[in-house]
């Protein structure tokens, strides 16, 4: 049980790493939080699920037209919500702005693809049982997949000429244009790898929680896995992520009415202790 427990909260873990760690590109880049997060996720189990039973692919080419479709909706997503409203005095404006924008993303969903809750076949189905460890596939399917993209992420940000280039920008804009780096270019890719992220995570955990708008509320324990980790660190996102997804699955052992309240109560607990989080880096700051 302890261990069918610890691999699915593992599982939930880093589909939160996948959720905060986008909420933190985007805030690294622009300065703002984007409160459509949730519903971005939502609407990658919905395209996914409209891909695979309304066109009927599956596989790579189904993946390939979905980082294809996430790639025009992260510049839709930025040319609608963030440039329009870059020069505001207002740095909110933008928040409120990504509000609506995933308010419109829950009506579009439901519009094309319906209001009932939908299954979705697992990427791999069945599950692994050795002794007393049982687990389903799509568990372990969605704890390597989101640790091959987080890794991904990494190699892009840290060993690249391009995921330097978006750090550069999103440090010092005008600087970065002196030398030659389009700002906007660099916000563009952000927005583009972000939403390639999110919508990935939602394909991966539809099978899960089923196809169906609620699936936004998931966005909630993004931001308790970056306050927890540390607001600002990547690694702290990342370790929170774990921590929330192992609380979680641990606590549906006792309850599963409750276990929110338990994750949110360690939550309040670790901050009052350390209130900068476990890798505490930099407060956010006005960029847009």
């Amino acid at each position: 049980m302890f261990l069918s427990l610890t691999g699915s909260g593992l599982a939930m873990g880093m589909i939160y790493a996948m959720l905060s760690v986008g909420l933190l590109l985007l805030i690294r880049s622009v300065g703002v939080t984007n409160y459509a997060q949730g519903d971005l996720l939502a609407l990658g189990a919905f395209t996914a699920f409209f891909l695979m039973d309304r066109l009927n692919l599956n596989g790579l080419p189904m993946i390939l037209l979905m980082i294809v479709l996430f790639a025009c909706f992260g510049t839709t997503f930025m040319f609608t919500c963030y440039y329009p409203l870059r020069k505001t005095k207002w740095n909110q404006a933008i928040m409120v702005c990504t509000l609506g924008a995933g308010m419109v993303i829950q009506e579009v969903c439901l519009l094309v693809c319906g209001s009932m809750v939908k299954p979705m076949e697992p990427i791999i189905p069945g599950t692994l049982t050795i002794g007393s460890f049982v687990l389903q596939w799509q568990y372990i399917v969605v704890f390597f997949v989101s640790l091959l993209v987080m890794v991904a992420v990494y190699l892009l940000f840290d060993k690249l000429y391009a995921g330097r280039a978006m750090l550069a920008a999103a440090q010092n804009s005008y600087a970065a244009n002196l030398i030659g780096i389009p700002s906007i270019l660099t916000t563009l890719g952000t927005y583009i790898i972000v939403m390639m992220i999110v919508g990935f995570a939602g394909y991966l955990v539809a099978p899960i929680f089923l196809v169906r708008t609620t699936l936004n509320s998931l966005q909630s324990k993004a931001f308790a896995s970056m306050v927890l980790g540390g607001f600002g660190s990547v690694k702290g996102a990342v370790i929170g992520s774990l921590m929330i997804g192992l609380i979680e699955s641990y606590s549906t052992y006792f309850t599963t009415v409750y276990k929110d309240v338990i994750v949110f109560g360690v939550l309040l607990l670790t901050l009052l202790i350390r209130p900068q989080g476990i890798f505490g880096e930099i407060q956010l700051k006005e960029k847009a």
